[in-house]
């Protein structure tokens, strides 16, 4: 195996050696100019360099014309967002929720996990509004079409579960839409593509309209308001 050694200005010196390949690589220099600098203070930079067919090492980037072997999630370190996937609701649309009763909001997102035990972060927020002064309006994550049980208020008699909860304050003009919040750390539980969507909830024992992205007063004048819902999962490395 042939060696590149570079003696030092006084005294040492530095090889470069190739490590064992099954294919024949190039590397190329620059006709002219500096190849590899040094400032001094430990920062190194690099002018230039192709590696082997339509790599590149220069100007702070890494760069292939077909793609990079071995670059992977693997060397990562652990709480590293491998991905990110986010859908937003700009349309407005309504639901007559019966007592108690959940009805899907139309915000969902689906993600394809890439390791079964990694987590997938999710956030957003709903915005709603509903007939009626004073009302609570609740919110649930549903994973493949279930609730998640892990994301909900304690079981205790005939109050109410949810994992969020917004209120309509309005005592006689209903121009105003509210934002419900919510956040939650799941397992995948597998490499299947997985949707999570957020559904809403009537917990009042009389059925009432809820809007999403609009007022429950939707006349046409600038005190009524046109809103946006979004849903954010993150595929967190553990």
């Amino acid at each position: 195996m042939s060696k590149i050694r570079l003696h030092g200005s006084s005294s040492g010196y530095t090889e470069i050696a190739p490590v064992a390949a099954s294919s024949n690589n190039t590397i190329t220099l620059p006709n002219s100019g500096t190849l590899i600098s040094h400032d001094g203070n430990g920062a190194v930079g690099v002018t230039s360099i192709t590696v082997g067919t339509g790599v590149t090492i220069g100007d702070g980037r890494l760069t292939a014309s077909s793609g990079i072997v071995g670059l992977t999630s693997t060397g990562l370190p652990a709480g590293s967002i491998l991905q990110a996937v986010s859908s937003t609701k700009t349309d407005t649309s309504s639901t007559y929720a019966g007592s108690g009763g959940f009805h899907d909001s139309g915000l969902s997102v689906s993600i394809t996990p890439s390791h079964a035990n990694n987590k997938i972060l999710i956030v957003g927020y709903v915005m709603t509004s509903v007939v009626g002064p004073q009302h609570n309006i609740g919110v649930v994550i549903k994973k493949a079409s279930s609730i998640i049980t892990g994301y909900l208020g304690d079981s205790d008699g005939s109050r109410t579960q949810n994992a969020a909860v917004g209120t309509n304050m309005v005592s006689s003009y209903e121009n105003f839409t509210g934002q419900i919040n919510f956040q939650y750390l799941d397992t995948a539980g597998g490499t299947s593509a997985i949707t999570y969507e957020a559904s809403i909830r009537n917990p009042s024992s009389t059925s009432r309209t809820i809007y999403l992205n609009r007022a429950t007063t939707d006349t046409d004048n600038q005190y009524h308001y046109r809103t946006a819902s979004t849903i954010t999962v993150m595929e967190i490395k553990v």
